[in-house]
């Protein structure tokens, strides 16, 4: 991991591309998401394992393998304070990279360790209403995905354990057409967007699902580069979505 641009999109995409709908009635739901390059080449794939409880996520456990289907990378992220601010840890084991966010009541502490023989930087932010935290992301859009599609712009605080800081974004609405909602995610700082690449999400409004990511890829392929990819996702059942359930406030709850 080295410059600004890159760390601020394998942020995003940790955040954005795991999460999406699963059915009410199910308490684990498996999905399935396949990156390409720019060419259409597989460059590896995504298996996320979502538990719930009472109707609200509890945990996300997403593995990355490469093309041989072999394990190159994977995130635990527990929901214990709220569907909107997740304490992770992720690994990319090609690279040997790590980091990771802990939720307590009042602080979250931030860590990082670019290389076995790095030390672990750590950091504590104090808690905030506006936080995302990881693969909180997804949940946080969930709940303002009809404000987003009506135009609105909405501001967060990102937390982002590889820049060992927070920063302020916003999300609006790139395009809406038969019922995909496209949005995008960028800096709020005009200065920093100069230096971070364009980030889009694309929805299903009607089923509130997350369809496809378009960014920087979050695993570095064998030569430790992070590169422009196209992600879509699968879903294994089609029931009732407990994505309808969110609102800011069930997602804000601790």
């Amino acid at each position: 991991m080295n410059h600004y641009n890159k760390l601020f999109s394998v942020a995003i995409v940790a955040a954005i591309s795991v999460l999406a709908s699963v059915s009410a009635l199910a308490d684990v739901e498996m999905i399935h998401g396949k990156a390409v390059n720019a060419d259409g080449e597989l460059l590896f794939l995504e298996e996320h394992t979502i538990k719930y409880q009472d109707n609200r996520i509890a945990s996300i456990k997403t593995v990355y393998y490469d093309t041989n289907s072999k394990k190159i990378g994977q995130t635990l992220t527990d929901f214990s304070h709220g569907a909107q601010v997740g304490s992770y840890e992720f690994k990319d084991e090609r690279m040997q990279y790590y980091d990771g966010a802990k939720i307590m009541a009042d602080q979250i502490l931030i860590y990082s360790k670019e290389t076995p023989e790095a030390d672990t930087q750590k950091k504590y932010l104090d808690r905030e209403p506006s936080q995302i935290v990881g693969q909180g992301f997804h949940s946080f859009i969930l709940a303002n995905l009809d404000a987003l599609a009506r135009g609105d712009v909405i501001a967060a605080k990102l937390v982002l354990p590889a820049q060992m800081d927070q920063f302020d974004i916003r999300i609006r609405k790139s395009q809406f057409e038969d019922g995909r909602l496209t949005i995008q995610i960028e800096l709020d700082n005009w200065f920093l967007r100069l230096f971070a690449p364009r980030i889009e999400a694309e929805y299903n409004l009607e089923a509130r699902r997350l369809l496809k990511y378009k960014g920087v890829s979050m695993i570095a392929d064998a030569s430790g580069k992070n590169v422009p990819v196209t992600v879509s996702y699968a879903y294994s059942q089609q029931n009732l979505q407990v994505s309808s359930l969110m609102t800011p406030e069930a997602v804000r709850q601790d």
